[in-house]
C-alpha cells in the first residue's frame, strides 16, 4: 500500500525558491579586473567541468561574479549560490532548474522549477534538464559555494548531472574543498579546468591597482610589495589591512604590524578593522552576524533598536564584506569569511546574547513565514518546544513539496535527548521514516510515541484530527503489502477524520484501494467517488488524481473500454495541470493510461506509459502498487511478441507478491494475466468450455451490471447476452450470478 502524504490546505507554508540564491553577488567598485583570470575561465568552454578550488578569502565568488558580467554579453549565465539547504536535493536542483530558465525562457516554459518537488530527479527531471540544455545551445551555469553541500543524495545526483553534460554547457564550480566528483578522470581526460589558490592570489601589480588605485591609501611600492609577501597575496588579509589603513596617519606603522595570516586575522579583526568604527556600529556588525542574510527589518527586530537602515547604508558604502543580494538592495549578507570572524568575536565578547539573538531571529522569521529560517534560529536559540510545533505543523507542506530531507535534517539537529521525549517530533520522523521506505524505524519511533504520551486529546497541528487518526492513516498508508491491515487501520482512520477534515481525501482513496486490491469494486468505487468529490476543494491533487486512474482501472476490469480511456485521459489531465505527471506517488495515473490505450488495440503507445508508471511505482516502493503495475506491462509486453521479457516481469510480479503478508486478489489478476498470455501463446488456458463472448459476459457479471446494461456496453441485444448468461450458468453449472463468479474465480476465470 502505498501514501499519500499531502498539505492539509491549500495554501504552502513551504516555498522552495529563494530568489536571492539566483542573484551573482554584487560586485563592489572597488574590484580589481583581473583578466588573466577571466580568460582562463573562459578557456573552460567545452569542457565538462571548470572548477575554481581554494579556502576561504580568495575571492572566488567576487571574481566569478565579475567574470560573469564580461561573459553575459556573449553567451545566457545562469547562477545559483548554494547553501546548507541544498543538502535537500529537491532544493538544489529547483534552483538550478529556475536558474537555467531565468538564463534561458524556452526552457521555463518546458521545465518549470516546480517539476523538480514531483518528479523523480535521476529518472526524469534531470535527463530531461540535459535535453533542454542540448537544444538550446551555449549556457555558463556556476554554482558557487559548493563546499556547503555535504549530502550524499545532492552529491551523488551533481555527479550524475557532470557526467552527461553537453560539451555546450559550461559549468563553473567555486568551492574551498575538492567536491566528491572523479577529478581524477575529468583530469586525465583533459575535461577539467582548475584555478587554484596560487592563481588567485593578488599579484603586487594588482594589490597596487586595488590599495592605491581604487582606495586610494597611497601607499608606497615597498608597502605595498610588503602586505603582498606578509599575506601571500591572499585577498581576505589584503582587504582586511585596508580597512585598517583607510583614515590613519602612519600607514608604514602599521603595515609592517600586520601579519596577515589566517591566524592571525581574528586578533587583528578585534584590534584593528572593528576599533575603525563606533561602538554601536560594532556592536551592530557582531550582532548581526548570526543571521545568514540581513534586511533592515530584520535587523531591528534583532538589535531591538530602529537604526539598521543606517548602518546597513553606511557599511554597504564602506565595509567591502556586506555584499547586496538583489537588485533593490533589500536583502544582504557579509562575506562568508567576514560572518564567521564576526561570530567568534561575538562569542569572545558577549556570549550570553547569542542565544536572544537567534531568538528575536525565530520570532521575526515565524511571523514573517519563512519556515526554514525561523527554524534554524529556534534551534540555535536552544528554543527546541518552539522549533518542535513549527516542524509539526510545517512538515506536511515540506515532504508535499518533495523536501522530505529537510524535514529529516531538522530532526537530526536536535539533541537525542529532546527528540526523544517529543512525541510530536517522534510521530513526524515515523512518517518521515515511513516516506522514506524505513519501516523498522517508522516502528520504532511509533513505539516512542506511544510510549511518551502526551498528544491524546485533541486535534494535532499538521490538521489530523488525533494522535490516533494519525497512527491510523500511517498504518493504512504504510502496511507494505498487508490489505487485511489496510482494512483495519483505513476503517479506524475513516470514523476518526470526518468529512471535514483536510485529510479525509486521504482516507477515502486509502479505503478505496484496498477493495480494489481485494476485489470489491463496487466498494472501492464508492470511496473513489468520494475522494474525486472531495479532493480539489482540500487541494489533495496527489489522491485526486490516482483516484480517477484508479477508477479507469476498474472501468477496464468491468469491460468498459470508452468510460476506461475516459477517466484515464481526465487523470493525466488532472495530474498535468498540478505538476504531478511525473510524480512518483500517481504512478497508476500512467498505468491507467496504458492500460486504457492497451485495451483499444494501441499496444505501442501503450508500452512506454506502463513503463513510466512502473518506474516511478517502483520509486514508491510499496509492494502492491508496484504488482499493480508490473502486470499489465508484463501482458502488453507479450502482445507485443518479446516473450521472454514478459516472463521475467511476470516472475518479477510474482517474487513482489510472495513477499507480501496479505496480497489480497492481485495473485489471482496475475495468474489470469499469465494465463491469457500462455492461451494467446498457444498454451492451454482456463476457460471451462466458455466461448471468448462468454469470457466477456462473465467478466461484466462481477460488476454489478444489469443484463440490459452489459447488452448496452456490448451493443448487444438483451434477448443475446442473456442466452450468454444462461450457457455460463450451464457450462459452471452453477444457478446464480453470485455462483458465477464465485466458480469463476476458482477455477481462475477472472
Amino acid at each position: 500500500m502505498h501514501s499519500r502524504v499531502e498539505e492539509p490546505t491549500v495554501r504552502s507554508d513551504a516555498p522552495i525558491l529563494l530568489v536571492t540564491k539566483l542573484n551573482p553577488p554584487f560586485v563592489p567598485l572597488q574590484t580589481v579586473v583581473r583578466e588573466r583570470l577571466y580568460r582562463r575561465l573562459s578557456d573552460g568552454r567545452g569542457l565538462r567541468l571548470s572548477l575554481v578550488a581554494c579556502p576561504a578569502g580568495f575571492g572566488k565568488s567576487t571574481l566569478l561574479a565579475a567574470w560573469r558580467e564580461v561573459e553575459a554579453r556573449e553567451r545566457p549565465v545562469a547562477w545559483v549560490t548554494l547553501d546548507e539547504a541544498d543538502d535537500d536535493a529537491v532544493v538544489l536542483w529547483s534552483h538550478v532548474v529556475e536558474a537555467v530558465g531565468r538564463a534561458i525562457p524556452q526552457v521555463a516554459d518546458t521545465l518549470p522549477s516546480a517539476t523538480v518537488a514531483a518528479a523523480p530527479l535521476l529518472e526524469v527531471v534531470l535527463p530531461r534538464l540535459l535535453n533542454e540544455l542540448t537544444e538550446h545551445g551555449d549556457l555558463v551555469l556556476i554554482l558557487d559555494d559548493f563546499h556547503r553541500l555535504s549530502g550524499t543524495a545532492s552529491q551523488e545526483s551533481f555527479a550524475w548531472f557532470v557526467d552527461r553534460l553537453p560539451a555546450t554547457t559550461q559549468l563553473v564550480v567555486s568551492t574551498r574543498a575538492d567536491p566528491a566528483l572523479p577529478l581524477g578522470a575529468l583530469r586525465a581526460h583533459g575535461q577539467l579546468l582548475e584555478l587554484r589558490a596560487d592563481d588567485l592570489r593578488l599579484t603586487a601589480g594588482e594589490a597596487d591597482e586595488f590599495l592605491n588605485g581604487r582606495l586610494g591609501l597611497d601607499l608606497a611600492g615597498a608597502d605595498v610589495e610588503h602586505l603582498v609577501s606578509r599575506t601571500e597575496g591572499w585577498p581576505a588579509g589584503i582587504y582586511l589591512a585596508a580597512l585598517s589603513l583607510a583614515g590613519k596617519d602612519d600607514k608604514p606603522a602599521l603595515v609592517r604590524q600586520f601579519d596577515g595570516t589566517s591566524a592571525h586575522v581574528v586578533d587583528f579583526l578585534s584590534s584593528e578593522v572593528l576599533t575603525a568604527y563606533d561602538p554601536p556600529m560594532q556592536a551592530f556588525m557582531l550582532r548581526t552576524s548570526v543571521l545568514e542574510r540581513l534586511c533592515v527589518e530584520l535587523c531591528d527586530a534583532v538589535m531591538e533598536e530602529p537604526n539598521a537602515a543606517a548602518a546597513l547604508d553606511a557599511l554597504a558604502r564602506s565595509n567591502l564584506f556586506l555584499l547586496p543580494l538583489d537588485d533593490q538592495r533589500r536583502w544582504f549578507r557579509f562575506h562568508h569569511l567576514f560572518a564567521q570572524l564576526l561570530r567568534v568575536e561575538l562569542e569572545r565578547r558577549e556570549p550570553a546574547l547569542v542565544a536572544g539573538l537567534h531568538r528575536r531571529a525565530f520570532e521575526w522569521h515565524n511571523r514573517f513565514g519563512t519556515t526554514d529560517e525561523a527554524i534554524h534560529h529556534a534551534v540555535a536559540a536552544g528554543a527546541f518546544v518552539e522549533a518542535g510545533q513549527l516542524i509539526a505543523e510545517a512538515w506536511v507542506h515540506y515532504v508535499n513539496g518533495g523536501r522530505t530531507a529537510s524535514v529529516r535534517d531538522w530532526l537530526i539537529r536536535f539533541p537525542p535527548e529532546v527528540l526523544e521525549a517529543d512525541a510530536r517530533l517522534m510521530l513526524v520522523k515515523a512518517w518521515i521514516s515511513a516516506l522514506r521506505g524505513h519501516e523498522d524505524d517508522m516502528r520504532r519511533a511509533v513505539s516512542e510515541v506511544r510510549r511518551i504520551g502526551g498528544l491524546r486529546e485533541g486535534p494535532l497541528p499538521d490538521g489530523f484530527a488525533s494522535l490516533e487518526s494519525s497512527l491510523s492513516v500511517l498504518g493504512a498508508a504504510f502496511a507494505w503489502g498487508d490489505v487485511s491491515a489496510v482494512l483495519e487501520d483505513g476503517a479506524r482512520s475513516a470514523e476518526l477524520e470526518g468529512a471535514d477534515s483536510p485529510w479525509r481525501p486521504v482516507v477515502t482513496w486509502a479505503q478505496g484501494w484496498a477493495h480494489y486490491c481485494i476485489g470489491d469494486l463496487d466498494t472501492a468505487e464508492r470511496w473513489f467517488r468520494e475522494t474525486m468529490a472531495q479532493a480539489p476543494a482540500a487541494g489533495q491533487w496527489v489522491v485526486g488524481a490516482a483516484a480517477i486512474a484508479d477508477m479507469s482501472l476498474i472501468a477496464g476490469i468491468r469491460g468498459r473500454p470508452a468510460e476506461q480511456m475516459r477517466l484515464a485521459e481526465e487523470a493525466i489531465a488532472v495530474a498535468s495541470e498540478h505538476g504531478l505527471l511525473d510524480a512518483r506517488e500517481d504512478g497508476e495515473v500512467h498505468t491507467a493510461h496504458g492500460v486504457a490505450l492497451a485495451a483499444h488495440g494501441r499496444l505501442a503507445e501503450a508500452l512506454p506509459e506502463l513503463e513510466h508508471g512502473v518506474l516511478l511505482r517502483k520509486l514508491w516502493a510499496q509492494p502492491l502498487d508496484i504488482a499493480d503495475g508490473l502486470i499489465p506491462l508484463a501482458a502488453t509486453t507479450a502482445a507485443l511478441g518479446d516473450r521472454d521479457r514478459a516472463e521475467a516481469l511476470f516472475a518479477e510480479a510474482e517474487r513482489v507478491l510472495a513477499a507480501c503478508p496479505d496480497p489480497g486478489v492481485l495473485p489471482q489478476r496475475l495468474a489470469a494475466a499469465r494465463d491469457a498470455v500462455d492461451g494467446r501463446n498457444g498454451r492451454a488456458a482456463p476457460s471451462a468450455g466458455l466461448s471468448e463472448r462468454e469470457l466477456t459476459v462473465l467478466r461484466l457479471l462481477t460488476g454489478g451490471m444489469s443484463e440490459r446494461e452489459i447488452g448496452q456496453e456490448l451493443f448487444l441485444s438483451f434477448n443475446t447476452v442473456h442466452s450468454h448468461v444462461k450457457s455460463v450458468y450451464r457450462k459452471l453449472g452453477v444457478s446464480s450470478r453470485s455462483e458465477a463468479v464465485a466458480r469463476a474465480r476458482e477455477q481462475r476465470l477472472l
